[in-house]
């Protein structure tokens, strides 16, 4: 698989989200697909789970692909995302309120399957969100 289709697969897996299509989920990760963010995640099952509890919780939220950068195993997306606090997250009751924020993702490939995600928010992207749903102070209250 070269770079343009592996860039295709990315696009697809932001698609498929978007459109709760977890079974197309299933089928362009590979088994033992590792997530990487704040709390690592391996295994397709746990991180369709954790998909499906952000869809619980934000059930409009939804990712653009602003740009990509592909090479060889690997794609780089960068993202906005956008969403409305609605359900329960974390353990922390919803505000009801909406955030849009900046990502990029590291999408690496083994094959034509997606092996690993890594995601790093806007430098100040979690601070970002935290104020804008309502759970975190503005910068200037600090």
């Amino acid at each position: 698989m070269d770079a343009v289709a592996k860039a295709d697969v990315a696009k697809e897996y932001f698609a498929a989200f978007n459109r709760r299509d977890f079974e197309t989920l299933t089928n362009i990760f590979a088994p033992d697909i590792f997530f990487e963010h704040e709390s690592p995640i391996q295994g397709r099952d746990k991180i369709i789970s954790m998909l499906q509890g952000f869809c619980t919780a934000f059930p409009d939220l939804t990712f653009s692909v602003t740009d990509q950068i592909s090479r060889e195993d690997e794609v780089v997306c960068f993202l906005r995302s956008s969403g409305t606090w609605q359900g329960e997250f974390a353990g922390v009751p919803p505000t009801g309120r909406h955030f849009t924020a900046c990502t990029v993702d590291r999408i690496r490939f083994s094959g034509a399957s997606i092996a690993s995600i890594s995601t790093v928010c806007e430098v100040l992207g979690g601070f970002s969100m935290m104020h804008q749903l309502g759970i975190a102070a503005q910068q200037s209250e600090v």
